[in-house]
């Protein structure tokens, strides 16, 4: 990010204006607080109702909110500002103002998955792939809202690897191992979550993050991968939406789409 900002202008404070729409006060609060929401399941808020809210909030000093969000404004400079980042310039805080107590330290880096010859959990060989990956990162499958049948074989050939369990958070999809889930293999992925979960899914939202047991195709072993981020619908692009024919005009308004074609301990292996 800070590549990406001209160095030659330093940060200064801006005085909160909730009234004046083009310094994009209220839009940043309202981007910024619907990512949070919709990445906690909360209800969401439009923009009016973001502008209210944010007029009727009473400045405090002392208070737990304020000590945080001035924790992390000095941590956001660090990344606005430093031409060149390390782990070690950055600082966790763990704070009570009851006694008080403040204590600083040293983020640590995240850790890494690596190939071993023999992992006490599964008592046998595991191989990571990518090698040496971490949480942050993620395996990006761009193949359109596709059955569970194509995405087990888009994984077998991109990945090497035979699926045997996929999961959503709590949600089992598919489990190899039983004779009831190898049903859903024909069915689409958001279709099998929807049936599962009971829920349907928003149309702003366009990915679910997967979790995926497998072994290796020509070894066998265990094979430790990164969440799956499998994308089934373009961003900006409604579920109802499609793309004009060649004999519509610019103005045509869009139809119905045409369709297109690891969690062990909540799928447990049948022996």
């Amino acid at each position: 990010m800070s590549k990406s900002l001209p160095s030659t202008q330093p940060v200064e404070p801006a005085e909160f204006e909730k009234d004046d729409d083009t310094n994009f006060h209220v839009a940043f609060i309202a981007a910024a607080a619907n990512l949070r929401a919709r990445n906690y399941k909360i209800p969401e808020a439009d923009f009016h109702k973001v502008k209210m809210t944010a007029g009727k909030i009473i400045p405090a000093i002392a208070t737990t909110t304020a000590m945080v969000t001035g924790l992390v404004g000095c941590e956001l400079l660090k990344v606005a500002t430093l031409s060149s980042r390390k782990v070690e310039d950055f600082k966790n805080a763990f704070v009570n103002l009851a006694l008080p107590l403040w204590v600083m330290s040293e983020p640590l880096p995240p850790m890494k998955t690596t190939s071993k010859d023999y992992d006490p959990v599964i008592m046998g060989p595991i191989i990571a792939r990518p090698e040496g990956f971490t949480t942050w990162d993620k395996i990006d499958v761009d193949i359109g809202d596709a059955t569970i049948q194509q995405l087990v074989q888009y994984l077998a050939k991109k990945h090497q690897v035979e699926v045997s369990i996929i999961s959503q958070g709590s949600l089992c999809l598919y489990n190899a191992y039983s004779t009831a889930s190898k049903k859903r293999l024909s069915g689409k992925v958001t279709q099998v979550w929807e049936e599962i979960s009971k829920q349907t899914l928003s149309p702003n939202r366009t990915y679910l993050t997967l979790e995926v047991s497998a072994t290796d195709l020509e070894e066998g072993a265990e094979v430790a991968l990164p969440a799956i981020r499998y994308s089934y619908r373009p961003v900006g692009v409604s579920p109802n939406s499609r793309a004009p024919r060649p004999d519509e005009g610019h103005d045509a308004q869009p139809g119905p789409r045409p369709s297109r074609g690891r969690c062990p301990r909540l799928c447990p292996r049948r022996a």
